[in-house]
């Protein structure tokens, strides 16, 4: 019942990004509008995960879950009525009002359904189900923008979407005691402000510019609101997000390696997409297929790894996983526009079984060394970790594209032009071979310069996906080193009344096993236009990490 209500909302995000060229030519929007759709979306969503705790405490599980489904797929069908690319915007904006919560509170719900000794496997389910849209989205999306219009891809979620709504009427117990929890409005509003300029940041200066009065006025209102954020939360008995869970060592250091995982992951996509897209080009579809094995991968196999970590220790697993995630990344450092199709799937779905050891025993290690009253707040804060880790990623890795393009573009005319006789023969035989094509003497010479600039900068950029690919996998790797600190004690002792004043009892359809004292979970050059398109589709293919 809880799968069905995230997996809808991971179906969407693969399945618009499909339609985004229809959509385009059906409302006439142009590129940087259209972008919106997807940014928008981003940003709300972020800033809605973190609101879990006040909402979950103020509604209980079972309200907001239901609240949470009921808003996304209103905002599916206003979607898929919408009568012009801004009416789109807006309504996708009500989406992510109701996707924020859902899969951080379908977490809770999952893991407090389950006894202790089985939340590991509770977090495997939660992953299968989030993993599911990656799997059928791009088949499913695909079928219905060819036989159908685009708002075929937002009425999908309907149906679904009353389902699960049905079944978690049915089926969720009814809150006890809800807590009287008073809004913090600075807080709110505040962290509202730094997500929204961080994120419009992120997604927006790779093609401002870093360095544009734009993108440093952003940055510096995401500094300020950041820094009063964090001021008035330390100093609210009943903060809207309790910063004070960092206090736990081995959950911050599982909501740091949760960060770098998700931001590595992410970045590998957009580059491996981008490869695909504009050295082999592959259609946005074609590149899906590609990712589509990966996904199942980890769906399926996020299960068994998430009852592996109620058996062994998490952390083994984790570190497992985040060493061979890290070496197939290097992998990539040695692609080619000649190295076969099966090969490239071979290591992206390689990559794939080794982050599904990572996602599940992750989240229930990180969950598993709160205090049972604080666990929907823990959720939370991950979850937003997740999101601003995803926003940045392709920021990030395009950032690094583009640096390492131009400095390998002035390497290798560097090279040419201290090897200027390899240079004339190759530009002498690119000019007798047009010739022989029947090309007039100025025009064969014109061709073969073209030619050869054309040649440098292909090679420039296959060098540049390399120094990518390897500065990612570095990345990943030093997730390993927070992982190693992850000494998990479980916090027995009742929360101050500061931050729980009156705990609401669990909503579980099982009782919660009690923890014993002392708990060890040691687990926890292109066209701009082109790179817009290919950047929006890489955010299809996010998984919970």
């Amino acid at each position: 019942m809880v799968m069905l209500g995230f997996t809808t909302a991971g179906l969407s995000v693969t399945v618009v990004n499909l339609a985004f060229p229809k959509i385009m030519s059906s409302l006439r929007a142009d590129l940087d509008t259209m972008q919106w759709v997807q940014t928008g979306y981003m940003i709300m969503q972020a800033v809605m995960m973190p609101s879990v705790g006040w909402l979950g405490a103020r509604l209980g599980n079972r309200r907001l879950y239901l609240l949470a489904l009921g808003v996304f797929v209103g905002g599916s069908v206003l979607c898929g009525l919408a009568w012009d690319i801004y009416s789109l915007i807006g309504f996708r904006l009500i989406q992510a009002i109701g996707a924020g919560p859902l899969f951080p509170i379908s977490q809770v719900i999952l893991f407090q359904a389950f006894p202790e000794n089985k939340r590991g496997l509770a977090m495997g389910i939660s992953s299968l189900g989030f993993s599911f849209g990656p799997m059928v989205g791009p088949v499913l999306g695909g079928y219905l923008l060819d036989v159908t219009t685009w708002r075929s891809v937002f009425f999908i979620n309907v149906p679904v979407g009353i389902v699960a709504l049905g079944l978690a009427f049915l089926v969720l117990p009814q809150p006890m005691r809800p807590e009287s929890r008073r809004l913090d409005i600075v807080g709110m509003l505040t962290l509202a402000v730094f997500l929204v300029s961080f994120l419009l940041a992120m997604s927006q200066g790779r093609t401002e510019g870093w360095d544009s009065p734009y993108i440093l006025t952003l940055l510096g209102m995401a500094a300020l609101a950041g820094t009063s954020f964090v001021i008035a939360e330390l100093h609210n008995p009943q903060p809207f997000v309790e910063l004070r869970l960092y206090r736990h060592f081995a959950f911050a250091m599982a909501s740091l390696v949760v960060f770098l995982n998700t931001l590595s992951f992410m970045a590998t996509n957009f580059v491996v997409t981008l490869f695909l897209q504009m050295q082999l080009d592959f259609t946005p579809l074609q590149s899906a297929w590609m990712m589509m094995p990966a996904a199942v991968v980890i769906g399926t196999l996020s299960v068994f790894s998430g009852r592996l970590s109620d058996i062994v220790s998490p952390k083994v697993l984790i570190i497992f996983g985040l060493v061979l995630v890290s070496w197939c990344i290097m992998q990539y450092a040695a692609i080619t526009a000649w190295t076969s199709i099966g090969m490239i799937t071979f290591w992206l779905t390689a990559r794939g079984f080794a982050r599904a050891f990572t996602i599940a025993p992750l989240s229930a290690a990180s969950l598993k060394t709160l205090p049972e009253t604080q666990v929907r707040m823990g959720s939370g804060l991950l979850s937003l970790n997740r999101g601003i880790a995803s926003a940045s990623s392709v920021a990030l890795a395009a950032t690094l594209f583009q640096n390492r393009l131009a400095e390998r573009a002035i390497l290798l005319a560097q090279d040419q032009s201290l090897a200027s006789s390899g240079r004339d023969d190759l530009l002498a035989t690119l000019t007798t071979m047009f010739l022989r094509l029947g090309d007039l003497s100025q025009l064969a010479q014109t061709k073969a310069m073209a030619t050869a600039q054309r040649l440098l900068t292909s090679e420039a950029a296959l060098h540049s996906y390399h120094d990518t690919f390897m500065i990612i996998a570095s990345l990943s790797a030093v997730g390993i080193l927070p992982a190693l600190w992850m000494h998990a004690r479980r916090q027995t002792e009742p929360a101050p009344a500061a931050i729980d004043s009156s705990p609401e009892p669990s909503e579980s359809t099982s009782p919660v096993t009690p923890s014993p004292t002392v708990a060890h979970a040691n687990g926890a050059s292109q066209p701009a236009a082109r790179m817009a398109a290919v950047s929006t589709n890489a955010s299809a293919h996010r998984t919970a990490s």
